[in-house]
C-alpha cells in the first residue's frame, strides 16, 4: 500500500495548510491579478492619447488584424499572352510624401470607422458582367473587346480577393464603372508582353493601420493604383499587412513589376530581400530630389541609391522634375442624369480642408495667420468643419477657441464628405496639411478651392527634398481663377476681393437673378460646366484617364536600369551610387 493511505496507516501526520500558508497564497493571487489587470489596461492605452502632438511626428495605432497570412494575396486576373498594351511616355514631374521610420504604436480610433467597413457596394464584382456587356456595345474592334474582357476578369479577381483596408475596396467599387469606361476610350498598341505586379503599401500599413486608419489620402493613391493596374488587365499580388513577414526573393522573382515605398525598401534591407531595382517603383508623396544625402531613413545612401530618382512616384505634378508624377484619380462621380441645364443644388458655404488642425495653435509652433485665415473665411461664408473627434490634437477645442461660429459637422463616410463638397461653393485651406488630394476631389465635384501662398517659402524639415514650397499645394497654383485661388494670407483686402469674385461667379449660376451680361456668356458656360461636371483647365492631371495613362507609362517604362538613369546624381555624389551607375 502506497500513498496517503499508507502514511495514515503508519500513523504519519497529514500536512494541513496553516494561516501563514493561506495568507501567502492570497497575497500572491492578488499581486498576480493586479499585474494582469495593469498589463491589460496598458495594452488599451497609448501615451499619444494624452497631450498635443506635432503633426509631422504622428504616432498611430495599429489595431490587431486577422491571423497573419503566409503568402501574398492574388487579387487580379491572370494576364493572357494575347494582351494588348498602350504605349505612353511617362512625364517625369512632381512631388511626394516621405515616410518616417515605422513607429510601433497604434492608430487612434477614427470617427469615420463606419466608412471603413464594407459598404453596400462591397460585392460590386457581381455588377461587372452586366457593365462589361453594356460597354462592349460601343467598342470598335476585336482588340478593344479583348482588352475589356481582360480588364473585367482582372476586376473580378481584384474585388474577390482579400483587401484588408475596407476603404480601398469601397473606393474601387464606387469608381469601377468610370475606370472601365475610361479603358474603352483609350487606343491600345500591341506589345505582346505578360505582366505580373506586386503592390506593397508598407508605410501606409504601418502608419495608418488596416482596420481603422488615421489618414485616407495615401490609401486613396494605393487604391487608385490597384484599380488602374486591374483596368490594364494586369495580374496583381496585393501584399497583405503581416507585421514582420515581408516578400522574399522568391516572391519578387514571380512578378515583373513591384510598387512599394520607403518602408518597403527598409523592410527588404532588414530581411535581406530588397525589392529588385530593375523592376521597382517607389511611391513617395513629397518627392525625392536627390539633394538630401545624409539621412538614415530616406537619404540618398545605399540601398536607396539603387533606385534612380525617376523611379520615385509623386503626388503633385511639375514640382520635382527628377521624379515621375503619379498623382491620384479624382473622379467627379457625375450622375448620368446631370446636365449643364440641370445643376446639382449648392449652397453658398465653405468646407474646411482637413479633419485635424493642430496648426491652428501658435503654441504648437505654427504661424498666427493659420487661425487668422480661418477667422477671415467666416466673414465671407459659413464654414463647416468635418473634424476627427478622436484625434489627439484637440481640434474641436482649437476651432471653437479660434472661431466659435464654425459649424463642426459629424461627417461619417467618404460618400457624406463628397455630398457635402458637391453641395458647397468653396473648399478652404489655412496652410496645412500639405498636398492632400482632397482639394482635387473638391475641384472634380465642381467646388472652388482657396489656399494660402506661404509668406516665406518653406524648405520642409525631415523630408527628402530641399526644394522650396510656395503654397499648401503647388499644383493648385497652376489651376486658374475662378476655379482655384492662391491668396496672400497677410493681405486681407485681396482676400476680400477673392471672395467677392467667388460670390459673383457663384451667383451668376445659382443666384436668384441670373441675368448675365452678354459679354460674359463664355464665362458663364465655363462655370456651368465646372459646377455640373467638375471641368476646369488641367483637370486631366487628376482624372482617371490621366492616371491610367501614367500607370501604363510606368508599366511600359519598367526595364533593366542603365548608367544613364543616374546621370544627375553622378555629378553630385558618385560615391553613394551603385557600381553600375558609374558604368562599371
Amino acid at each position: 500500500m502506497k500513498g496517503p493511505a499508507a502514511r495514515r496507516a503508519k500513523g504519519a501526520e497529514v500536512w494541513k495548510p496553516g494561516f501563514t500558508d493561506w495568507a501567502f497564497c492570497t497575497v500572491f493571487s492578488m499581486v498576480l491579478s493586479s499585474v494582469a489587470a495593469v498589463f491589460c489596461v496598458k495594452t488599451l492605452l497609448d501615451p499619444s492619447d494624452f497631450g498635443p502632438q506635432r503633426p509631422h511626428a504622428v504616432r498611430v495605432r495599429i489595431e490587431p488584424t486577422a491571423p497573419p497570412l503566409v503568402e501574398p494575396v492574388l487579387v487580379t486576373a491572370p494576364v493572357s499572352t494575347t494582351t494588348t498594351w498602350t504605349s505612353w511616355t511617362s512625364t517625369r514631374t512632381s512631388d511626394t510624401q516621405p515616410f518616417q521610420a515605422p513607429q510601433v504604436a497604434r492608430a487612434p480610433l477614427h470617427p469615420d470607422r463606419r466608412s471603413l467597413q464594407p459598404a453596400k457596394d462591397a460585392n460590386c464584382q457581381v455588377e461587372i458582367p452586366k457593365l462589361a456587356a453594356e460597354l462592349a456595345k460601343g467598342l470598335r474592334s476585336p482588340k478593344d473587346q479583348a482588352a475589356l474582357d481582360l480588364a473585367a476578369e482582372a476586376w473580378k479577381r481584384l474585388l474577390a480577393g482579400k483587401i484588408q483596408v475596407a476603404y480601398m475596396r469601397q473606393r474601387m467599387c464606387s469608381r469601377m464603372k468610370n475606370w472601365l469606361e475610361t479603358l474603352t476610350q483609350i487606343s491600345w498598341m500591341p506589345q505582346g508582353r505578360v505582366r505580373s505586379v506586386m503592390v506593397w503599401p508598407q508605410a501606409a500599413y504601418l502608419h495608418f493601420g488596416v482596420t481603422r486608419v488615421w489618414s485616407l489620402g495615401e490609401y486613396a493613391q494605393w487604391a487608385d493604383l490597384c484599380a488602374a493596374l486591374a483596368t490594364l488587365g494586369l495580374e496583381v499580388t496585393l501584399w497583405p499587412f503581416q507585421r514582420k513577414t515581408y516578400p522574399t526573393v522568391r516572391h519578387y522573382q514571380s512578378v515583373q513589376i513591384v510598387y512599394t515605398d520607403y518602408n518597403g525598401v527598409h523592410a527588404g534591407k532588414g530581411s535581406n530581400a530588397l525589392p529588385p531595382p530593375d523592376k521597382t517603383w517607389l511611391l513617395d508623396t513629397f518627392g525625392t530630389d536627390g539633394t538630401v544625402v545624409d539621412n538614415d531613413f530616406f537619404g540618398r545612401v545605399p540601398p536607396l541609391t539603387d533606385y534612380p530618382l525617376h523611379r520615385f512616384l509623386t503626388l503633385a505634378p511639375g514640382y520635382s522634375s527628377r521624379n515621375t508624377f503619379l498623382g491620384v484619380a479624382a473622379v467627379a462621380g457625375r450622375s448620368d442624369n446631370t446636365s449643364i441645364a440641370s445643376l446639382p443644388p449648392r449652397t453658398w458655404q465653405c468646407v474646411l480642408w482637413s479633419k485635424v488642425h493642430p496648426w491652428l495653435a501658435e503654441s504648437n509652433g505654427f504661424p498666427a495667420y493659420h487661425a487668422n485665415l480661418l477667422h477671415e473665411y467666416t466673414k465671407h461664408c459659413k464654414v463647416i468643419a468635418t473634424v476627427d473627434a478622436k484625434d489627439t490634437y484637440k481640434t474641436s477645442q482649437l476651432i471653437r477657441t479660434c472661431c466659435p461660429e464654425v459649424e463642426i459637422r459629424d461627417v461619417q463616410s467618404p460618400q457624406q464628405f463628397q455630398s457635402l463638397l458637391r453641395s458647397s461653393a468653396v473648399y478652404v485651406g489655412v496652410g496645412e496639411p500639405l498636398i492632400a488630394p482632397s482639394c482635387f476631389e473638391a475641384l472634380s465635384l465642381g467646388t472652388h478651392v482657396v489656399q494660402p501662398r506661404f509668406p516665406e517659402h518653406r524648405t520642409l524639415k525631415n523630408k527628402p527634398t530641399t526644394e522650396n514650397w510656395t503654397s499648401q499645394h503647388p499644383f493648385l497654383e497652376q489651376v486658374p481663377e475662378p476655379f482655384a485661388f492662391t491668396v496672400n494670407p497677410l493681405d486681407l483686402e485681396a482676400l476680400t476681393s477673392t471672395f467677392r469674385s467667388l460670390r459673383r461667379a457663384f451667383d451668376s449660376i445659382y443666384g436668384v437673378n441670373q441675368a448675365v451680361p452678354k459679354a460674359e456668356a463664355s464665362e458663364v458656360s465655363a462655370l456651368r460646366a465646372f459646377y455640373a461636371f467638375g471641368e476646369y483647365p488641367g483637370r486631366d492631371e487628376f482624372s482617371t484617364r490621366g492616371f491610367l495613362k501614367r500607370v501604363a507609362g510606368t508599366v511600359e517604362g519598367t526595364r533593366t536600369l542603365e548608367a544613364a538613369d543616374w546621370d544627375w546624381e553622378r555629378q553630385r555624389h558618385p560615391m553613394q551610387l551603385p557600381s553600375r551607375a558609374l558604368g562599371q
